[in-house]
């Protein structure tokens, strides 16, 4: 006669489910917030990596086509802001009448939309434009952008502009990372 062990029912009890999903609950509790903050690290690289090419297509445009060349935020995309707020989005246009302001016959060589919310942009206080000469060369003195997340002051970087129109990365002084996340702060347009 031969003896056959009794067959064991296949799947989960209610109870196991139950604690599977109590154990998942806890380590998605545990990874969201490093995941939120890789999300603002990720916003906050790629907006200064967009400023930053911006700035490159205006100086190798000015350069390149010997032309006066601006960039400057704008939430309309067509016309400057007075404002050192970027996160709106910015203009890249040529400046053939040499005022600092885009007319309606002056070609509109880029321009970007709003940065993600949670995302700011801010640059030196006064500075509400880069204007490149025909050289590459930008005018006025250095010009700073801090760009800031919600992950905080000490989260935010730079891009510096130096007069020869070259952009390198930076720190921000803790007046200058603080004043950008206050902007966070505010409401948006």
């Amino acid at each position: 006669m031969q003896t056959t062990t009794p067959r064991r029912p296949q799947g989960f009890t209610l109870i196991e489910m139950m604690m599977a999903l109590a154990a998942l609950a806890i380590l998605v509790s545990l990874a969201a917030p490093a995941f939120g903050s890789l999300i603002e690290s990720t916003e906050a690289a790629t907006s200064r990596n967009a400023l930053r090419t911006a700035l490159a297509t205006a100086r190798t445009f000015a350069a390149g086509k010997s032309a006066h060349v601006v960039v400057c935020p704008s939430a309309d995309q067509q016309y400057c802001g007075r404002t050192t707020q970027w996160q709106h989005g910015w203009i890249i246009f040529i400046d053939a009448d040499r005022d600092a302001q885009r007319s309606p016959d002056e070609d509109l060589l880029g321009a970007s939309q709003a940065l993600p919310e949670g995302v700011a942009i801010v640059s030196t206080a006064g500075r509400t434009r880069v204007n490149y000469r025909p050289d590459g060369s930008a005018t006025g003195s250095n010009v700073t952008f801090t760009i800031c997340d919600k992950r905080g002051a000490d989260a935010a970087t730079t891009l510096v502009i130096n007069n020869a129109g070259r952009v390198r990365p930076g720190k921000p002084s803790p007046a200058a990372a603080a004043s950008c996340v206050s902007v966070l702060d505010a409401p948006r347009a």
